[in-house]
C-alpha cells in the first residue's frame, strides 16, 4: 500500500471502528472511491482475535521419562502458540534438547503440517553462534516433534521485565540479532515472529534467537458469531503464511501481503525500541488499531525517551520506516550501522591512555606501510632499469629515499578511489529517485527480488562463499586485465640494459596505455578491497571461522592487483634523469653511488648500463634534466 493510500485508508479505518460490526463494511464502501482499496479495506476489518487457544484435548501429557524417538523427556518446559515445548536428553550424544511438539489440529493437518515440516528444514540449514540450532524432526504417531539445541539462560523478554538495559548492551544485542538474521536471510529463511520472547540471553552475554522456521506456521483466529437458537459458535480464519505476534509485525505482515527480509528488520526494529525505551512503538495489540498506528508512523525512540542517543534512534527510525522500500535493505546494513554506533560508544568510553596508545601503533603501521610501498617501487624501478646484478650497487637507496617513494603518486590514487566511490553513491541514489516513479519502481522491485532469489541460491550471504566468489572474480579480472595491458606489463617488466627498445615503446612519454594501466588497476583494487572489508566485517558480526582460506584467497588477490599496480609505479611515471654525453653517446645518469655513475645509453646496443668514475675524461655532464626516451632515437649529442 503506497503513502497515499495509507493515508486514505487510516481516516476511514478509524471511522469504521467506531461503528458495529454489522455497518463496518458499508460505510467503507460508501466513504472509499477505490474499489480496490475498498476490498482490501473490508478484508482488514474481518480479522479479530488473536490466535485460538488449543483445546484442552490438544493438549501433549508427557511424563518425565517418557521416551520420544531416541530423546527421553525430562520436564515441561511450557507451551507457545504451537504447542508444548519439553526438555529432552539425547543419550547417545549426551546433551539436552528442546523438544517442541506441535499441536494435534496443525500436526495432522496435511497442508499444514508439510509446511511446518518444510520450514523447518529450512531453518536447520542455518548454522550460526546466535541461532537456536534444529538437530532433528521426529514424526511419532500423529504429532510432529522439533528437536532443537536448548538454550540456557532467560529470555529477553524476562529481562526487560527486571531491569533495564544500557544502550552498549542494547547495542551489542542489536549487533548480534542482525547478525543472525542476516545468516537466516542468506538461506532464504524469513523468521517472521521475531520478539524478545523468541530470544534467550545466555549466561555469557550472548543472544540467540529461536523459532527461526517453526514461529512461521499457520495461525488460527477465532472470532465469535451469532447462531440462531444456539450458543456462539467459534469461526477460523487462517491467514497462511502470516503468523507472528502483532505488536511486533511489519505493516506489510499485518495486511497479510508478502513478506521477505525487511520484514524481520522492522520486527527487529521494534525489538530493539522496546530495549532503548521499555516500551513498544505502537501500544495497540490487535491488527486493526496497529495498522491504524502504523499508518501515522512510529515515534522516534528518543522522543519517547531523551537517554536514547541520537545515531541509536536514527537507525530504528529507518528499521521502523512504514514503507519497506525505505528500511536497511538487509540485515548486514543494520549490523554495519549499528557496529559502528558501538565503536562510537567503545571510543568514548576508551581511556585517554589507550586513546595514545592505540593512535601510536596506528601511526608507527602507516609509516610502516609508507616506506614498504616505496621499497617494493624501488625494486620494480631496479628490475626495469637494470640495477639489479652487477649493478645491484647502484639499487640500494637510503631509507628516507624510501619513504619519499611510497609518498608520491598516493593522492591521485585517493582521488580515484573516492571518485568511484561518489559515483557509486549517485548510482545508487539516481536508482533510488527513480524507484519513485511507479513504471519504473515496479520494475526495479522485480529486478531487486530476482537478484535477491539468485543470490539466496548462490548462497552469496554466507561470507565463505562471497570471498570465495569475489576471488574467483577477482582472478578472472586480473587475468583479463593481464591480457588486456600485456604490452605494458611486458615493458615493466624487462630490463631497459638488454631487452630491444621496440619493448619499451607502451610506456614511453606520449603512450596513454601507461596512464589507463594504473587507473584500471587502481579502480580494481579498490573495488576488491570493498569487498574484502565487505566480508571481514561479516565474519566478525556472525563470529565465523571456519572458510578462513577462502578470505586469505580474496586478499591475495587484492595484494596480487596492487603489486601490479605498485611494482612499475616510478618506471610508469619518474624516467626524468641527468643527461650526460660519454663517448659521443646520449646517456643519462640512473644511480650513483660512492665516486661511481651508472649510466644508460638507450639508443646503444645491449648492453646499455655502464659503470664509470664521475672523474671519466669520456664523460661530459650536460646539466640538463629530460625524460629518458628523448634518447632512444638519438644516439649522437653532436
Amino acid at each position: 500500500m503506497d503513502p497515499t493510500s495509507w493515508r486514505r485508508a487510516k481516516d476511514v479505518i478509524s471511522e469504521a471502528l467506531k461503528r458495529h460490526p454489522s455497518e463496518r463494511e458499508r460505510y467503507v464502501r460508501s466513504h472509499c472511491d477505490d474499489a480496490a482499496l475498498a476490498d482490501e479495506l473490508v478484508s482488514i476489518l474481518m480479522v479479530d482475535g488473536e490466535p485460538a487457544a488449543a483445546d484442552a484435548a490438544d493438549t501433549a501429557a508427557y511424563d518425565p521419562g517418557t521416551r520420544i524417538g531416541p530423546y527421553i523427556v525430562l520436564d515441561r518446559l511450557g507451551r507457545g502458540g504451537m504447542g508444548e515445548v519439553f526438555l529432552g536428553s539425547d543419550p547417545r550424544l549426551q546433551r539436552k534438547v528442546a523438544l517442541k511438539c506441535v499441536i494435534r489440529s496443525l500436526a495432522g493437518a496435511g497442508e499444514e503440517r508439510q509446511r511446518i515440516l518444510h520450514e523447518a528444514r529450512a531453518a536447520a540449514r542455518v548454522n550460526h553462534p546466535n541461532v537456536a540450532t534444529i538437530h532433528d524432526i521426529l514424526e511419532v504417531e500423529d504429532r510432529a516433534f522439533i528437536v532443537m539445541e536448548y538454550v540456557e539462560g532467560e529470555s529477553l523478554a524476562a529481562r526487560l521485565k527486571r531491569e533495564r538495559l544500557p544502550v552498549a548492551a542494547i547495542v551489542d544485542i542489536g549487533r548480534q540479532l542482525a547478525s543472525a538474521l542476516a545468516a537466516a536471510h542468506a538461506k532464504g529463511v524469513v523468521h517472521r515472529d521475531l520478539k524478545p520472547a523468541n530470544i534467550q540471553l545466555t549466561p555469557d552475554g550472548h543472544a540467540k534467537v529461536l523459532d527461526f522456521g517453526i514461529a512461521n506456521a499457520p495461525r488460527v483466529t477465532a472470532s465469535s458469531s451469532a447462531v440462531t437458537g444456539g450458543p456462539q459458535a467459534l469461526h477460523t480464519t487462517v491467514r497462511v503464511g502470516q503468523p507472528g505476534t502483532p505488536p511486533y509485525m511489519s505493516p506489510e505482515q499485518l495486511l497479510g501481503r508478502a513478506v521477505d527480509e525487511r520484514s524481520d528488520i522492522f520486527s527487529l526494529g521494534v525489538v530493539l525500541f522496546e530495549m532503548a525505551t521499555g516500551r513498544r512503538p505502537f501500544r495497540g495489540d490487535d491488527h486493526l488499531t496497529l495498522i491504524v498506528e502504523q499508518a501515522n508512523g512510529a515515534p522516534r525512540a528518543d522522543a519517547a525517551d531523551p537517554r536514547v542517543p541520537r545515531p541509536l534512534a536514527d537507525v530504528i527510525a529507518k528499521m521502523l520506516h512504514v514503507e519497506a522500500a525505505e528500511r536497511f535493505e538487509s540485515a548486514g546494513q543494520v549490523g554495519t550501522a549499528l557496529a559502528a554506533i558501538s565503536r562510537e560508544i567503545e571510543s568514548r568510553a576508551e581511556p585517554l591512555s589507550r586513546k595514545i596508545a592505540r593512535g601510536l601503533v596506528a601511526a608507527v603501521g602507516l609509516l610502516a606501510a609508507i616506506e614498504l610501498l616505496g621499497v617494493v617501487r624501488t625494486v620494480g624501478f631496479n628490475v626495469n632499469f637494470g640495477r639489479i646484478g652487477p649493478f645491484a650497487r647502484f639499487g640500494v637507496e637510503s631509507w628516507t629515499e624510501y619513504f619519499r617513494w611510497g609518498l608520491l603518486g598516493i593522492a591521485p590514487k585517493l582521488l580515484i578511489m573516492t571518485a568511484v566511490g561518489l559515483t557509486a553513491l549517485l548510482v545508487r541514489f539516481v536508482f533510488r529517485l527513480l524507484e519513485r516513479v511507479p513504471p519504473v519502481g515496479r520494475s526495479t522491485r522485480r529486478l531487486r527480488g530476482s537478484g535477491r532469489r539468485l543470490a539466496a541460491q548462490l548462497d552469496l550471504g554466507d561470507p565463505t562463499t562471497a570471498a570465495q566468489v569475489l576471488a574467483t572474480a577477482g582472478i578472472v579480472a586480473v587475468l583479463v586485465f593481464a591480457r588486456y595491458q600485456i604490452d605494458v606489463l611486458n615493458a615493466s617488466l624487462s630490463s631497459f640494459n638488454s631487452a630491444p627498445i621496440a619493448v619499451f615503446m607502451p610506456i614511453r612519454e606520449a603512450a596513454s596505455a601507461r596512464g589507463l594501466y594504473q587507473i584500471e588497476l587502481t579502480v580494481l583494487t579498490f573495488v576488491l578491497a570493498v569487498g574484502l572489508y565487505t566480508v571481514w566485517q561479516a565474519r566478525r558480526r556472525r563470529a565465523i571461522r571456519d572458510g578462513r582460506w577462502a578470505l586469505v584467497a580474496l586478499a591475495a588477490v587484492v595484494g596480487l592487483t596492487i603489486l601490479m599496480n605498485e611494482l612499475p609505479f616510478r618506471s610508469l611515471n619518474y624516467r626524468d634523469f641527468e643527461r650526460v654525453d660519454y663517448a659521443g653517446s646520449r646517456c643519462y645518469i640512473t644511480g650513483e653511488t660512492g665516486g661511481e655513475l651508472l649510466i644508460l645509453c638507450p639508443a646503444a646496443d645491449p648492453p646499455r648500463n655502464r659503470a664509470v668514475r664521475r672523474d671519466d675524461p669520456q664523460l661530459h655532464r650536460m646539466g640538463i634534466i629530460e625524460n629518458v626516451f628523448r634518447g632512444v632515437n638519438a644516439p649522437l649529442s653532436r
